[in-house]
C-alpha cells in the first residue's frame, strides 16, 4: 500500500455521513442502531411503521432512546414524523430559535 492509498484510507474512516432511513418496521431498529455505532446521524420518519402499529413505533423510540444514552449519543425529535439519532461526537442544538 502507497501513502496516497493508506491517507485515502484513513480519510474515507473518518467520514461521517447523514442517513435518512425511514421505520418501515421495528426490525428497522437494529439497522439504525448500527448506522450510529459507524459514527453516522440518523434521521428516521416514524410514519411508515405508525400506520402499521403505533406500539412499535413507541417501542422503537424507546429502545433508539436507551441506546442513544448508552453510547452517550444523542436523540431528538424533529417534528411529530422525524426523529434523529447521532454518535457520542454529536451533539443536537436545542437552544431558542430567534424570533
Amino acid at each position: 500500500m502507497t501513502a496516497t492509498q493508506a491517507e485515502a484510507k484513513t480519510e474515507s474512516k473518518t467520514e461521517i455521513f447523514i442517513k435518512a432511513i425511514p421505520l418501515k418496521g421495528f426490525e428497522y431498529v437494529d439497522i439504525i442502531k448500527s448506522e450510529v455505532k459507524s459514527g453516522n446521524i440518523v434521521i428516521t420518519n416514524v410514519s411508515p411503521l405508525a400506520k402499521k402499529n403505533i406500539d412499535d413505533v413507541k417501542r422503537a423510540i424507546n429502545e433508539l432512546n436507551e441506546y442513544a444514552t448508552l453510547i452517550e449519543g444523542d436523540i431528538a425529535r424533529l417534528g411529530e414524523e422525524r426523529v434523529i439519532i447521532t454518535p457520542k461526537s454529536v451533539r443536537i442544538w436545542r437552544g431558542q430559535t430567534p424570533r
